[in-house]
């Protein structure tokens, strides 16, 4: 398999992140235009959920959203990624994280109630800046 990565390689911390913030869409995706469906996802979130190494799964993942026409796939994208709901000029004392550490999603807390993995369900934890 050729490395289809450009530029500075994101790593799996943040083609995870990426994965997490747009996993309703890759599911779907993966659903209308794969002969695969969504096991390719699926396969890496149970990897994922089990504390393994995702880099094959991520690259087998990327190879399928390339084949169902996605241009980028996840190697492609997983950079410059955003808080989630928040603006990162105004960070505050805390900040929330993966829970399991094996992702770079994290955003500002500005709520009660904070966000959730969408891998595990777990809630981000909260680490001091």
């Amino acid at each position: 398999m050729s490395d289809q990565r450009s530029g500075r390689d994101p790593g799996p911390l943040d083609e995870v992140a990426y994965v997490c913030g747009q996993l309703e869409r890759i599911r779907a995706d993966l659903e209308m235009h794969s002969a695969q469906g969504a096991a390719p996802v699926e396969r890496l979130l149970a990897v994922l959920r089990a504390g393994e190494d995702p880099t094959a799964l991520l690259d087998a993942l990327h190879e399928a959203l390339l084949a169902a026409g996605d241009a980028a796939g996840i190697h492609g994208r997983a950079r410059g990624l955003n808080p989630i709901g928040a603006d990162p000029a105004v960070p505050g004392k805390w900040v929330l994280l993966c829970p399991s550490g094996q992702c770079s999603r994290y955003c500002w807390p500005d709520g009660p109630d904070a966000p959730r993995c969408r891998i595990n369900d777990q809630p981000l934890r909260r680490e001091r800046l």
